[in-house]
Order: structure tokens, then C-alpha cells, then sequence
């Protein structure tokens, strides 16, 4: 059992991690792209701005006068504008076409500037045209067109700019951006694995409960069964009178079923299967009702109002109360248990034993019990939990003196 259910736990941990690493890995992988492509888009963005720069500059610089000559003497004297990382050429339109302007160590070897002139027009006055010179060198291009004093296009104005530092910072961008990715995908797989084993954890310890449940239960359901093989076999051989049998027989089975009984409520308390109806609840009148009236028991009470489920907060106190009797009958003192109603608060004392130091912090657990009781160490727990369900808590004290104190703390009504 354990190894099926290992291999459950390890099929569900692959697939959970599978999932979290998948669904991580697709964001990741759309981010990385998102951001790429955004990149490149301003890089590219930010070039062509350069460029258009460039040309208006060189459009507002430079002028045509009466005759169509080009006075370029003010654009030569704009600092880092003809000498910078772009060549600047100004193709005029006339029949033949020439050129008015031409860096003067061009960076691009160009076949045919007249034509490129005419192609970027055509592209209009935003366009940006991608292209290589004669020795195969990429460039981009960008014109413009110009008029002369009486606005009539003469002249257009081409800007040329080497592509290769934007494609370097891009490429450079890309390999940062993945290797980041990669970073964070190990991460998230890591995480993914350790986020799975966590997510299990609740359905391991489920498990594990049940394992202790179940061995703790057949230890416990152990004896009684025996007790009945063995008055059966007693009955059979004669040992005993049948009556005599039938009466032990009735006492076990009705502490067996009392123990079935509490076994199954622990399982619904254990599995938040019990549902937990509060109302109002007058907590003195609630205590007073499950006190047993043929025992010696003293009684004090105040009023008190509290929200919780009835059926479960009697099953609480009911045990509490037969605890208390069960180990002051141990005890040769003739002091009564005593039961008090405070606010929000069940107290209930014994001159018994007392609880054993060195379990006090383990009685509320299923099948804990101190030594020579006769319980099956399932009272306590069972109103730990109704205490929990409740959002109080169960104290375990040791009064002074000798005897047992108990305090079901419950939360009252203001």
C-alpha cells in the first residue's frame, strides 16, 4: 500500500511540476518575444528619427536662389552634420539630373544616385528604404524632397546611415534577453518543483493520517474483538452459564460500539467532514443539561451566550465530564468534580491523578492516554477538534493539590 501510494504521490508531483514548468516556460517565452520585438521596433523607430533629422536639417540649412543654385555655405558650416555617420547627397531635378551635393568620403558606393532619388520619392515623404551599395553594404535610406523661392520641388535630398550599429545593440539585446530567459526558466522549474512537493504536502500528511488512523484503530478494535472470541469459546465449552456470558458479551459490544462511535467522529472531525452550524447557544443551560443527574457533581454557572453547533459542543463537555468521573473514582477524596460555566468557558476539575507530566503535551492526540486509564485516548482529541472547529482552544492543567483541571475555551458573544 505505502509503494502504490508513493508512486501515486510521485506521478501526481511530475504532473503538477510538468504543468507549473510549462504554463512558466510559455510566459516566459512570450515575454522574451514581446520584448524583442519591442526593442527592435524603437531601435528602428529611433534610426529613421535620426535620419529625418538629418534631412530637415540639411532642408532648412541649405537654398535655392533666383537662378536654381545651391547655397550650401551655411550647411558647411553646421558642425558634425556633412562629416557625421551618415552620407547626405542632394540630387537636383532638372533635366539632366545632377548632383548639387556629395560627401565628401562617401562611406556607400552607390551605382546609380539619380535612380535611388527617384526610388525614395516614390516611397513618399516618411518612407524608409533598406537597400546595398555596389560592394554588397547595407544601408538604409531616407528623402527628402526640397523647393526653391517660389515652392517648386527642385531638388531632393537622400541620407544614408550604416544599419550595423542598430543590428549589434539588437543582437547584443537578443542574446541578454535570452540568456535572462534562460535564467528564469531554470528558476521557474525549480520553483515549479518545489511549489509541487509543497501542494502535495497536505495530501501526504492526509495519507499518513490515515495510516496511523487505521493501524491506531485495529490496535484499539483488537481487544474487544478478541474479549468476544474468547466468551464465545467460553460460552461453547460449557465454562460459564450462558446468561452470565450474554451479559459480559452485552458490555463489550456496547463499549466496542462506544469506541466505533468515536472513531468515526474523529475521521469526520479529522477530514473537516462535520459540518458546523453555529447559533446562539446559552452556554450555562447547554452544560447543565449533559451533567449527568445520578453523580456527585457540584455545578456553578453564570449566564452565557456563545455561537457554535449544539450536537457537537454537548459531544465536547459530555466527554470532558465522563473523563473527569472515570479518574476521580481513582481517588480516595471525597471532593465531587467540579463543573463551571464562565464566559465562553467550560471548566470542569477532578481530585484524580491528574494528568501524567510527561504526556501532558500529547494527550489531545488520537490513542494518547496516561497510564492505567482505561480510555481509549480518543476524548481528548475528539474535543480538541470540536474546540478548533469552534476557534477556541483545550488547556490540560494539573491542579494544585493533586487532580485534573480542564478548559474548554469557547468564544462568547459581546
Amino acid at each position: 500500500m505505502p509503494r502504490a501510494r508513493d508512486r501515486l504521490l510521485r506521478r501526481l508531483h511530475l504532473r503538477l511540476t510538468a504543468a507549473w514548468t510549462g504554463a512558466w516556460l510559455l510566459c516566459v517565452a512570450a515575454l522574451c518575444a514581446v520584448a524583442i520585438f519591442t526593442h527592435a521596433r524603437l531601435a528602428q523607430l529611433d534610426l529613421a528619427s535620426n535620419l529625418r533629422l538629418r534631412a530637415t536639417a540639411v532642408y532648412g540649412l541649405a537654398w535655392f536662389d533666383a537662378e536654381g543654385r545651391l547655397h550650401d555655405e551655411v550647411l558647411r558650416k553646421e558642425p558634425g552634420l556633412l562629416d557625421g555617420d551618415a552620407d547626405i547627397w542632394v540630387i537636383g531635378n532638372g533635366a539632366p539630373a545632377r548632383v548639387l551635393l556629395a560627401p565628401a568620403r562617401p562611406r556607400f558606393d552607390l551605382a546609380d544616385p539619380f535612380a535611388l532619388a527617384d526610388a525614395a520619392m516614390s516611397d513618399g515623404p516618411e518612407g524608409l528604404r533598406e537597400g546595398r551599395d555596389r560592394n554588397g553594404r547595407a544601408y538604409l535610406l531616407q528623402g527628402k524632397e526640397t523647393y526653391d523661392d517660389r515652392d517648386r520641388p527642385v531638388a531632393t535630398i537622400l541620407v544614408l546611415a550604416d544599419p550595423a550599429a542598430r543590428d549589434a545593440a539588437q543582437a547584443a539585446f537578443v542574446r541578454n534577453t535570452l540568456l535572462l530567459a534562460a535564467a528564469f526558466a531554470a528558476l521557474g522549474i525549480v520553483l515549479g518543483n518545489v511549489l509541487s512537493r509543497r501542494s502535495l504536502r497536505p495530501a501526504i500528511a492526509s495519507f499518513e493520517q490515515q495510516e496511523r488512523f487505521l493501524a491506531a484503530a485495529a490496535h484499539e478494535l483488537r481487544t474487544p474483538v478478541a474479549r468476544l472470541q474468547a466468551l464465545c469459546e467460553s460460552a461453547h465449552d460449557g465454562r460459564e452459564p450462558a446468561e452470565r456470558v450474554l451479559g459480559k458479551v452485552e458490555r463489550v459490544a456496547g463499549q466496542t460500539a462506544g469506541l466505533v462511535d468515536k472513531l468515526l467522529l474523529l475521521a469526520r472531525l479529522d477530514a473537516a467532514a462535520a459540518p458546523v452550524s453555529k447559533e446562539p447557544v446559552r452556554l450555562d443551560l447547554l452544560v447543565e443539561a449533559v451533567i449527568p443527574e445520578d453523580r456527585a457533581i457540584e455545578f456553578h454557572a453564570i449566564e452565557s451566550v456563545i455561537d457554535a453547533d449544539v450536537r457537537l459542543l454537548q459531544t465536547a463537555v459530555r466527554n470532558l465530564i465522563e473523563n473527569a468521573l472515570v479518574h476521580a473514582a481513582k481517588s480516595d477524596s471525597a471532593e465531587p468534580v467540579v463543573v463551571t460555566v464562565e464566559a465562553g468557558k467550560v471548566i470542569v476539575e477532578d481530585r484524580g491523578p491528574g494528568f501524567p507530566a510527561e504526556s501532558l503535551a500529547r494527550l489531545r492526540e488520537p490513542f494518547v492516554s496516561g497510564p492505567g486509564s482505561p480510555g481509549s485516548g480518543l476524548g481528548l482529541s475528539i474535543v480538541q477538534h470540536i474546540a478548533e472547529l469552534h476557534g477556541g482552544e483545550l488547556r490540560l492543567l494539573n491542579r494544585a493539590g493533586g487532580g485534573a483541571r480542564v478548559e474548554l475555551i469557547l468564544k462568547a458573544r459581546v
